[in-house]
């Protein structure tokens, strides 16, 4: 059965109720947070400190079929299709949602298998990548996760056309009644819409 997985690198934006939140979305089908607080739904606490959106690495240490959902995800229709999705492909990722974009995005992630040498790889020279994914087309976790993914990723909008979409380039004159998943990147966040 798969594992719906997000990770909480708390700060003032990110919060254990967003975990929560997330939750609720996701029920009834099992689910675990990375986090380095305490939380009051199942978790496992984060090994290392690792700043920011690179705590998301930590995920790859749980072995599949997994579901990742960054905590700013809402849940607006059924999630069978990206469940079946996640224990029929070795990894999923996002098609960048900005054309000018490269490689692919890790907000929403699914992984059949042990993805684990993603995070080995990592947790030996965290500060090198730090460093090294810093620019347009090589950023932040994705830039890593791109570059060293041990699988060339499949996408979500190939798998699944119109189930995935992006709040800010598929919602301008509102959510499509097939959609399943709605990713936001920046402003606003779901929560601050009601979702």
């Amino acid at each position: 059965m798969v594992t719906i997985l997000t990770v909480l690198r708390s700060s003032r934006e990110f919060t254990p109720e967003q975990v929560y939140r997330l939750y609720e979305q996701t029920r009834p089908f099992p689910f675990l947070c990375i986090s380095d607080v305490t939380l009051d739904v199942p978790h496992i606490l984060m090994e290392h400190n690792w700043e920011r959106w690179w705590g998301k690495i930590e995920a790859f240490k749980i072995f599949g079929p997994v579901l990742y959902m960054d905590l700013d995800t809402a849940i607006v229709g059924e999630l069978t299709p990206l469940l079946d999705a996640a224990e029929s492909h070795d990894f999923i990722m996002l098609k960048p949602f900005s054309r000018n974009r490269r490689g692919w995005a890790s907000g929403l992630m699914a992984w059949n298998g042990n993805m684990g040498s993603l995070y080995e790889r990592f947790a030996k020279s965290p500060s090198l990548y730090m460093n090294q994914c810093t620019t347009f087309n090589n950023w932040g976790d994705q830039g890593f996760i791109s570059n060293h993914a041990p699988v060339k990723p499949d996408t979500w909008q190939n798998l699944l056309p119109g189930k995935v979409l992006s709040w800010k380039h598929d919602c301008k004159d509102g959510i499509p009644a097939d959609a399943s998943i709605i990713c936001f990147h920046g402003r606003p966040r779901p929560w601050e819409i009601g979702l």
